[in-house]
């Protein structure tokens, strides 16, 4: 493993997908050496199946520890069947603002209320691993100082985390007149986390940051009301065509093009928008398996452009099999 001295952000990034393929399996603190060699968990937030599952792993040398959060099944509605989709938008997808009090900028930045609620349970948790620390406890104690290096990551829900945990940490050390120059974020496939003024505070005070997007990947452009309107012409001029495909709620119908602009309105008074330092987008093939116009072709067209295994390969990273014996644990945004 290379120290934090010699670290360049692909590699880090390397890092942190693959640590994102530990926080999927079911048993990640026997696992993870398997998965990932030379790694440990050394701070776990406790049972896998619980919402928001944390780690904090490092490496042999004990010089970089890398923070993941588990990315809910919460999105898997998102593209299971329509039925999921409706459950995710009205249920899990809480598009609520709420004040974001971690910021350097006197502005007006505010996060999801979901991802605040998630966050709060970050603050609450203990390691069950150790001595019952708080992960903040932890991390000043082992990820502080000359020589070490702090990883932040997450993927799909767990990326939208990764923002909001990161900026409160850096934040935090701030005040406490600690350098944050250790600290690096890295984001596959998230959600968009807060508005305009969360989004740049963190651009400033993040400085090794990169997020990573598939532009076939619908999750990564929610709630952004101009995200929502690319997504209403996915999979144009291939199929399936959101224009051509029909979606029936309660007693109406339409297009799945006319939902995604209607979502982009209702959703445009929010502001909500993705980070601008280093924003990555890529574009993956499409699964020529799910080509016919209709919502569940459209929707496994979805999931399969969502998965960790394409931003990992983007990379250029083969991940390897993981357990998933039961399912995760939902939690909303």
């Amino acid at each position: 493993m290379e120290s934090q001295t010699t670290m360049n952000p692909l590699q880090s990034a390397l890092i942190a997908v693959q640590l994102c393929n530990v926080a999927a399996d079911h048993h990640p603190v026997q696992n993870i050496g398997n998965l990932v060699p030379g790694w440990k968990i050394v701070w776990s937030s406790g049972q896998t199946t619980d919402p928001n599952y944390s780690f904090v792993a490092t490496n042999t040398t004990e010089d970089v520890y890398v923070l993941t959060t588990r990315g809910s099944v919460a999105a898997d509605k998102f593209y299971s069947d329509w039925d999921g989709f409706v459950d995710w938008i009205i249920e899990d997808l809480d598009e609520a603002l709420a004040y974001w009090p971690f910021a350097s900028a006197k502005k007006m930045p505010c996060v999801s209320a979901g991802a605040y609620v998630a966050f709060t349970s970050m603050l609450m948790a203990k390691n069950a691993l150790g001595a019952g620390e708080s992960l903040l406890d932890f991390l000043l104690a082992k990820a502080v100082g000359r020589g070490k290096q702090l990883i932040i990551t997450g993927h799909s829900l767990g990326g939208n985390i990764a923002n909001v945990y990161a900026s409160y940490y850096v934040e935090t050390l701030r005040q406490k007149s600690i350098p944050a120059d250790n600290v690096s974020l890295f984001t596959f496939a998230a959600p968009a986390s807060g508005n305009s003024d969360f989004v740049d505070d963190l651009d400033s005070k993040v400085y090794v940051a990169y997020h990573y997007q598939n532009t076939n990947d619908a999750v990564p452009n929610f709630p952004v009301a101009q995200g929502l309107a690319d997504t209403s012409k996915f999979y144009e001029p291939n199929t399936p065509d959101a224009a051509n495909v029909i979606v029936k709620f309660k007693d109406q119908q339409a297009t799945l093009q006319e939902v995604y602009l209607i979502l982009a309105e209702l959703f445009m008074p929010f502001d909500y928008q993705q980070p601008k330092r280093n924003y990555v987008k890529f574009t993956a093939d499409l699964d020529l398996k799910f080509k016919a116009n209709n919502i569940d072709s459209w929707l496994q067209q979805a999931g399969i452009q969502h998965q960790l295994f394409v931003y990992a390969g983007y990379l250029g990273v083969k991940l390897p099999p993981i357990n998933k014996e039961t399912p995760i644990a939902e939690m909303a945004v």
